[in-house]
Order: structure tokens, then sequence, then C-alpha cells
């Protein structure tokens, strides 16, 4: 079997390495001047591998529930522990894995070792432009060249961070495509009242509202930039957030109770409303003039600016209101930031446990080429791992 990858990310290597030890001919086509560049930036520089908690997927759910119970926590680290890459032995905070070394240079490194002992062959510097069927096979045409192949797995990625797109080439098979847009990044609000609070970090509980009603909340931390709110519990609101704006006005409720330890500190996304702390809030406020007196009631509590802001209600029931609800207004979405993009080949037009297409024999999907989408914290990256492994894998396997 030949058989062609279309891209070198994270879901295209584990696909190219899975079929080549299964006994493929494997050719990567990589547009870019080196394999794997977006994996060296996940996880802030260190590989967020994989979540060893329940699957929380957005989009594509019930794909990606599937996929995992074939391909879990186990079957991925068995696939990285061939690689030679080590990974820490127990999860951090919410179930995060990472490489025990803390650097994604080691995991990239690790997978174009086994690509190698794997005789995969890689050209980089070769987009695709076409992939057409004839008599049987895929002719692809990349950096100019055409070349002919039994099965073909695209693996294209998304426009997230950075990145460009190849939706085309699944189109021309007549696959239907979801409409691409940003599920996780910054986002902008009016922050004219607020650029003393550039460069702090909190953490917070943050409830996206639109025209007035709840939509959802995330947990984690918060980073107050000058033209929004970041951070891991921002940009997990970022999808709602896009919807909510097309139908009017759109808010953020900043509540700071994490940060003052009225309730445990978190990463979560829920549709529920978080707890009311408002009442908590208020009895600390009283208890803490009780003993410090009004001036300066909230230093050493929170950072100087944003105390100073809060400081200046009168009303103690003022103070616990903007600590546990404090409005930030929405007015978009920082799209060019996106580290996942929402959309792509329809999840239902695929097979569940060999990705290949439902319109196409022989043409396979992993990754971001998917309309799949999950939370922060590992669950993009462990899917383009499992679907990659499965893809991969029934390639392989595939009949001339």
């Amino acid at each position: 079997m030949k058989i062609a990858v279309i891209g070198g990310g994270a879901s295209g290597l584990a696909a190219a390495i899975e079929a080549a030890e299964g006994g493929a001919d494997v050719t990567v086509f990589e547009k870019n001047d080196r394999v794997g560049k977006k994996l060296l930036a996940t996880g802030n520089g260190r590989c967020n591998l994989m979540n060893a908690g329940p699957p929380r997927y957005h989009h594509g759910a019930r794909l990606a529930g599937a996929l995992l119970q074939c391909f879990d926590e186990t079957s991925i680290r068995a696939f990285f522990d061939a690689c030679g890459l080590v990974i820490a032995r127990e999860p951090e905070e919410d179930g995060r894995f990472y490489p025990a070394c803390g650097q994604a240079a080691v995991v990239l490194d690790a997978l174009r070792w086994r690509t190698e002992k794997a005789g995969v062959q890689i050209r980089t510097g070769n987009a695709c432009q076409s992939i057409k069927r004839s008599a049987g096979r895929f002719l692809v045409t990349a950096g100019g060249e055409t070349a002919a192949f039994d099965a073909v797995i695209l693996a294209c990625g998304s426009p997230a961070g950075g990145g460009t797109d190849a939706y085309h080439l699944a189109s021309a098979f007549g696959h239907t495509l979801i409409p691409p847009t940003p599920a996780l990044c910054p986002l902008e609000c009016d922050m004219r009242t607020f650029r003393a609070l550039k460069g702090i970090r909190v953490q917070a509980i943050l409830s996206l509202y639109g025209n007035g009603h709840f939509i959802a909340c995330a947990g984690g931390e918060c980073l107050f930039t000058d033209s929004g709110l970041s951070g891991i519990c921002a940009m997990q609101l970022a999808a709602q957030a896009q919807d909510a704006l097309k139908e009017g006005l759109c808010e953020i409720h900043m509540d700071l109770s994490p940060l003052l330890d009225f309730c445990p500190r978190r990463h979560f996304y829920a549709s529920k409303p978080a707890d009311n702390h408002e009442k908590t809030a208020l009895s600390w406020l009283e208890e803490r003039r009780a003993r410090i007196g009004d001036t300066h009631l909230l230093r050493g509590a929170l950072s100087r600016p944003m105390a100073e802001m809060i400081e200046k209600n009168n009303r103690l029931a003022d103070m616990a209101r903007m600590l546990t609800a404090w409005p930030f207004r929405v007015t978009g979405v920082r799209a060019q930031s996106a580290q996942v993009i929402r959309g792509g080949v329809a999840s239902d037009e695929v097979d569940e446990e060999t990705l290949e297409s439902c319109r196409m024999p022989g043409l396979y999907f992993c990754g971001e080429m998917l309309d799949v989408d999950g939370d922060c914290g590992g669950y993009n990256l462990m899917f383009a791992w499992a679907s990659g492994l499965a893809a991969g894998q029934a390639a392989a396997r595939r009949k001339e």
C-alpha cells in the first residue's frame, strides 16, 4: 500500500507512523519547512499531551467519545513509550499530562525519530494543491509534482495558531464543511476604564451572559490584557461569546471567589451558573472591616490596581457584588490568537472506528480537519493523537 499523509502536524505524524509500521509505504507532504511546528507552541511550550479525565468535547462529541474508547490514555501512552518519550507518571491539575521534562521540543524529537525509524518519507515545503481519483487510485499534486497513491490521509490542520486550511481538498470529494470559527481564543472587551489592570493574572470564574441571559461559565486563570480577557477560562467561552454577539449585548461577569479562597481553584467549563458567592463576600468584607477598618479594605487581598477600583464603592454590598460579578462588556474575540478552530469536515461523514470517508473509500481524516473541538487541558491534542492512530492503522489494513 502506498499512502499519502497530507500534513505533518500531531495527527499527521501519528498517522504516518502507524501506517508505516503497519507495512505501508508512507509519504508525508508538509507545507512548512519542517514538520510539527505548531506542536512546539502547545501547552505554553510544555505540550499538554492528553487528559486523564472524561472526554470534554463540543462539536463532534460523539465521534471523539467513540474514538477515545478505543484509543484512550493507555493507548496513547503506549504509543509514546515506543517513541522513547517519557511522560510524567502523575497528571497535573485537572488531569493534564505533560512530558516529564516539560518541553514540547522533546515530543517532536521523539516523533521525528520514530518516523525515520519506520521509513516514512517526509517532504517539507510541499503544499498539496489537489487530489483526484483516477483508475482506483489517488493522484496527489504537491510541490508541482503528481504521484499516485492507494490511500490518502488528510491531516492538514486548521487556521488556528496562524496555520492555513486545506478544506478544499475534502470538499472536492463532496464532503460537507462546517464553517470554521475560533473556539479557544482571548475575548475582546471594552477596557477603557480598566487599563491599569493590564498584565494582572487572577484565579476567577467567568460567567457569560447574552442580552442578560446566562449562557455558560468557566473557571481557571484569567489574564487582563490591553484589549480584553485571556487565560484558560476566558478562552473556553470564546465560541459561545461569538454566538451571543450575533444576538446583541454580551457580557462577562467575573467572580474572584477562587482568588479569595471562597471556593477551590480549578479549571472547568459548565453550562450551569456558578455558585452565588455574593453573601460569602459580604460576610468576609464585614469581618475584615471590623478587624482592619475601612481604609484600604482590600489591600493585601488583591493587587493594588484591582483593590483601588473596587474600593471606590462606598457600600460593602456594592463591593461584594463587584468581587463576585464584576461586569465586562464583550466586543469580540481575538480570532488571530485562536488555539483551536470549531468547524471543518462534518464528523458524521466519517466512519467512527476508522475515520474513513463515507463518500470516498480510501480517503481518511484526522485531527483538526474534522469538526471536533474540546476544552483546554489536552483534549484537542488527545483527539489528534487518537484520530491519527485510528486513521493510520485503518489505511494500512485497507485492501488495494
